[in-house]
Order: structure tokens, then sequence, then C-alpha cells
């Protein structure tokens, strides 16, 4: 994804999540204004009803007034020590729970003009209590019943809290999701690119041997270049272009049993370092062309493992072929081998053009190549590397690079050996 197009996308994305967490946190604070609204409503018919019954109860109401006659400053203790609070608690618990309210509450009876009023030494605004009006069994204005709730604020809390919750998952899964998708989209755009790449590099490798072909077939049929050194010659061309196209045809062939992971592996018990040695032989011809060296340090006391023969040489060639591939000088490597934690480990080291920190996690993906600066320099078609490491995990093992820019490489294989199996 370009930089600018993935900037607008994420900026795009946080602004539907800012939208989506605001919508939720306004959702919320409604339901727990009706929520309250409802409470109020519902409070407020309870203390209604009990009001009403202790009304109709004459002997309570009498008690009442005896009561205020006496003392009107010890009203709410004089009620007490009568019973008559028992009795008033009952009554209210009866129609809250009608409500479907089963919080702990406060009770008192306030006097006329005793706004604000203390419970337990702590001073009460109103507004934090609900309240209903005795005119009826006081016969005196200013009596009120006041019951104040101090969870009221935790039970609304607890009602919205599965609300909440599931709006906290609900965006979170959303958060993740998104990602998730922006990941993938980022994933299929570097397929495609890669993809891009490979058909632009396969074209341009399949235009030079058709091209010599060509040539040749041409030159062939006219009649002053008939000798028979020079058909030879021709024939020769031909014939060598045509492996190479084999070679090419052979290598997608390859690429796409690595994308399918259609891969039979024949295991057997096998000597490692012989793979190495026949692997070091398939080279050297390369590298008397080139003038190169190449070095074995198999210091390894046991290399017998379990693996399939041909697949773990081609491990080894592709490897080898890479570091010859990749060197501006005169290719040297070093290939070694040692015992670490009941695994034998491989290393391939090279003096080559090495590899970009911000290149090598990318270096053992399907297509990829190591950009150049030139679709047409970059070697090959990008399968070496991914098969290698497919076929080492296959294997139980592991593959990693270690590179700096014009120090060169060096890749390690780890194997687990037979005797620890």
């Amino acid at each position: 994804m370009k930089n600018p197009v993935k900037k607008y996308v994420l900026a795009f994305t946080l602004v539907i999540i800012i939208a989506l967490l605001l919508i939720q946190v306004g959702w919320i604070i409604r339901s727990i204004k009706f929520q309250e609204k409802v409470f109020e409503k519902s409070v407020s018919l309870a203390l209604n009803q009990t009001v009403a019954n202790i009304t109709e109860n004459k002997g309570i109401c009498l008690m009442m007034q005896q009561c205020i006659a006496c003392d009107s400053l010890k009203l709410n203790l004089q009620l007490t020590s009568a019973g008559i609070w028992e009795k008033i608690h009952s009554a209210i618990d009866e129609e809250l729970k009608s409500y479907d309210i089963d919080l702990e509450y406060d009770m008192f009876i306030v006097e006329p003009d005793s706004d604000p009023f203390e419970i337990n030494g702590k001073e009460i605004q109103k507004g934090k209590y609900y309240s209903h009006g005795l005119y009826n069994i006081f016969q005196q204005a200013g009596y009120e019943l006041v019951v104040r709730f101090p969870s009221k604020t935790k039970f609304f809390l607890e009602k919205t809290g599965l609300m909440f919750l599931s709006s906290v998952v609900l965006i979170l899964l959303i958060i993740v999701s998104i990602s998730y998708l922006l990941k993938i989209y980022q994933q299929e755009l570097r397929i495609a690119e890669h993809t891009k790449e490979l058909l632009n590099n396969v074209s341009h490798e399949f235009k030079t041997p058709l091209t010599s072909i060509a040539l040749a077939s041409n030159m062939i049929r006219k009649e002053r270049y008939s000798g028979r050194d020079k058909l030879n010659n021709y024939a020769n061309l031909i014939f060598k272009e045509n492996k190479k196209l084999q070679h090419l045809v052979e290598s997608l062939l390859h690429l796409a049993a690595i994308e399918r992971n259609e891969f039979d592996y024949i295991k057997e018990k096998i000597n490692l370092h012989d793979i190495i040695d026949d692997g070091v032989t398939t080279i050297e011809m390369i590298l008397l062309e080139t003038g190169g060296i190449i070095e074995t340090k198999l210091e390894a006391s046991n290399s017998e493992i379990f693996a399939d023969k041909l697949h773990i040489t081609n491990v080894l060639v592709n490897l080898l072929s890479n570091a010859i591939k990749y060197s501006k000088e005169l290719p040297r490597i070093e290939i070694s081998t040692k015992i670490l934690d009941e695994k034998i480990l491989v290393n391939v080291k090279d003096n080559g053009i090495g590899i970009p920190l911000k290149y090598q996690k990318f270096i053992f993906q399907n297509y990829y190549r190591v950009p150049t600066g030139d679709v047409h320099n970059s070697k090959g078609f990008g399968i070496g590397l991914a098969y290698v490491k497919k076929v080492v995990e296959a294997h139980n093992g592991s593959v990693i690079v270690e590179s700096k820019i014009d120090k060169g490489s060096i890749f390690t294989i780890q194997l687990p050996l037979i005797s620890f199996k």
C-alpha cells in the first residue's frame, strides 16, 4: 500500500473507531439517564403507595401523632422505640420490590423547614433523596417521609455494565478485524507487486533464448551458412537455449508447487556431511568458471539426520548457488557444521553484496527478491529461499540469515539429529 493511501485509510479507520466510541458512550449515557428517570418514577410511586397504606392504618397514624406531640425534635428516635419504624420499613420494602428495586436505603421523617438535614452527621441536600409529604398523617404541612439510596450510583453502573462491556468488546473486535483486513490487504498488494515483477522477469528470461533460437534457425535456413560446422554450431546453440527454456519452465512449475505446498518427502537416514560434499561437487564447475573458492569445515561429530535426500541437497545447492550469484568479486564461500542443543548447524558464509536489514525479514517469502533498482537485474524468480525455508521447516528445522551490506551473508540451517530423536 502506498504511503499516502495508507495514511488516508488509517486516518479514516481511526475516525470511524472514534465515532463508534462516541456513539456507544452516548447510548450508555442516555441509557443511564433513562434508567434514572424510571427509577425516580418507581420510587415516587412506591412512596406514594406506602404513605397511602400508612394513612389507612389508624393505629400507626395515632402513634405517630402522639410522638410528634411529645417532642418533634426526637420524632425519629421515638418512632424507632415505638416499633413503628419497622412497620414503615416493611411497607416501603414491599412497594419497592413490586417495582424490582432491591437496594439498601436510609429512611427518615423530616420536619418542616429542615432542608438541608443531616444523616449520621452528614449533610444531605435536596435532590439527593426522595420524599413524600405526610400531611394526611400529621395534619400539618412540611413533614416528609424521606428515602435515600446510598448505593444508587453503583446500581446504575451494574445495570449498564453489561452494555458497556459488550460495547468495548465490540469495538475491540472491530479494531482487530480492521487491523487484520489491512494486514491481508497489504499482503495481497505485496503479492500482486511481486507477481508483476515476476511476469516482467519471466518475459525477459524467455525472450533471450527464444531470440537466440530464432536467429539460429534463420541462419540454418540460409544456404550460404549450410556448412556442417556452421550447422553444428547453430544446432548446439538451439540445444543450449532449449535447455535454458526447459529450466525456466521447471522453475515455474517448481514455483507453483511451492505456492500449493505440494512436496512429496521420502525421508530416510542420511549423512548430512555426504550431502554437503555432493552439493559442493555440483557447484565446483561453476566456481572454476568464476575463479571462486569454496572451503568446508565439517566439524560436527555426528551428521546423521532423517530427511529427504533430494530436497536437502537442493536446499544446500540453492544456498551455494546464491552465494556465487550475488558475489561482486571472486566468490569465497565457507560451509561449516557443528552440534548445538541436539541439532546440527550448517553455516553457509559468502562474501557477496549482502542484504539490507530492512529486507531480511522478507527474503523467505514467495516471489520476494531484494530490490536492486532495475527489475531485470534482480536475479531469479524469488522462489529459492522460500523453497529452502519450506523444506527445512518440513524437517522440523529452521533457517536464519545474518547479513551486512558489502560484507556478505551467513545462512544458518538447524536440523534435528537422528541420535537425539
